[in-house]
């Protein structure tokens, strides 16, 4: 029986190769496309692949249009950008849709208010790292003894330390093995982004040992350690449309094959340690998962807006770190009680982080 899918976020880099998937694979089929604001890249896809419904969130009541791309869908993928995307994720668990995740926010901020989705295996993750994850646990009878997520260390791994504080937009920019959007390449190189990966692991697969190293090729894609001391990996070339596939149709298997390669085409498998004094934000970002409650979210809001004056080359790249710390130093941590709450942090986290910002554009 096919699946109707749902496509959140449908114009992004993850919501393209979705479609470009399921147009590929005879157990799927396109039901709702919703975009952001890329209005005329929507009007191409819509034209394309003929979903039953297409919007964009800001041309009316963003939960009316949310609500009727889920209507009659079987399956959702959230891929919609930022924080916009919990309120996405609250509709399909209300709706008991079954949730491919490709929306951080939704659990490095939000993970308390989708517990029911989460602990029910509704949630399946996206991010290739824990896709790897879920599959490798898929089959282990026993609790596994821990996890290691890989991460590619950024555009910065190779530069001296005292040259990254005033690292050049150019130099963050060029990732060494991604090609991705602004903000996701400038977290890459402050590991921040790994930082965000480790809390949704948390919230994953909670009361697990959680570990991160530099794997500079990015063929595995993370690994568990099993209870009896074995390790599991999924091996590859970097390739999203396998985790959204698997996603898509969890827990049947794909029938489409995505990539074919060669190991001999991988060259040689290196891991090594983070460097503390390379990476501060994303310490300061577990900082905030160990506080836990609304720490979480005031770091991913002062994480964009000092990636935003970063890239208008109002502050150097160091002082991304810096920013981040100091929003969470003047941010008392609550609980979670509702979406309203976590806006509410949210948008007190931005006026924290743009007076931080300009502290430093005026000395």
């Amino acid at each position: 029986m096919s699946r109707r899918v749902a496509v959140l976020g449908s114009t992004g880099s993850i919501g393209t190769q979705a479609l470009e998937v399921i147009e590929e694979s005879p157990e799927l089929i396109l039901h709702s496309i919703v975009c952001g604001s890329s209005t005329e890249k929507l009007k191409k896809q819509s034209d394309r692949y003929s979903p039953l419904f297409a919007a964009c969130a800001r041309s009316g009541n963003k939960k009316d249009i949310l609500a009727r791309a889920l209507d009659g869908a079987d399956t959702v993928l959230n891929a919609i950008v930022g924080s916009a995307g919990l309120e996405a994720s609250l509709l399909a668990q209300e709706m008991q849709l079954p949730l491919a995740l490709a929306n951080k926010e939704s659990l490095v901020v939000g993970s308390h208010l989708l517990q029911s989705h989460l602990t029910s295996g509704k949630v399946i993750p996206v991010d290739s790292e824990h896709s790897t994850i879920y599959r490798c646990i898929q089959g282990e009878a026993r609790k596994i003894n821990g996890i290691t997520l890989t991460a590619s260390g950024g555009s910065l791994r190779d530069t001296p330390v005292n040259e990254i504080y005033n690292a050049l937009p150019e130099k963050v920019l060029a990732h060494p093995t991604w090609e991705m959007g602004g903000r996701i390449t400038v977290d890459s190189a402050t590991m921040v982004n790994k930082a965000f990966e480790v809390l949704e692991a948390r919230a994953l697969f909670p009361e697990v040992p959680i570990d991160v190293v530099i794997h500079r090729s990015s063929i595995v894609h993370s690994f568990i350690e099993s209870a009896d001391g074995a390790w599991k990996a999924l091996m590859g070339l970097p390739d999203m449309k396998v985790p959204i596939a698997w996603a898509l149709l969890f827990p049947d298997l794909p029938t489409l094959s995505i990539a074919s390669e060669n190991p001999l085409d991988w060259g040689n498998l290196s891991f090594q340690r983070m460097e503390k004094e390379r990476y501060p934000a994303f310490y300061s970002v577990l900082s905030a998962g160990d506080t836990g409650g609304t720490a979480p979210a005031a770091a991913n809001a002062a994480d964009e807006i000092a990636i935003q004056a970063f890239l208008e080359r109002k502050i150097p790249f160091g002082a991304i770190a810096t920013i981040i710390e100091k929003v969470l130093s003047i941010t008392k941590s609550e609980p979670v009680e509702d979406f309203s709450h976590i806006l509410h942090v949210d948008s007190e986290a931005r006026v924290n982080a743009r007076k931080a910002v300009e502290l430093i554009c005026s000395q």
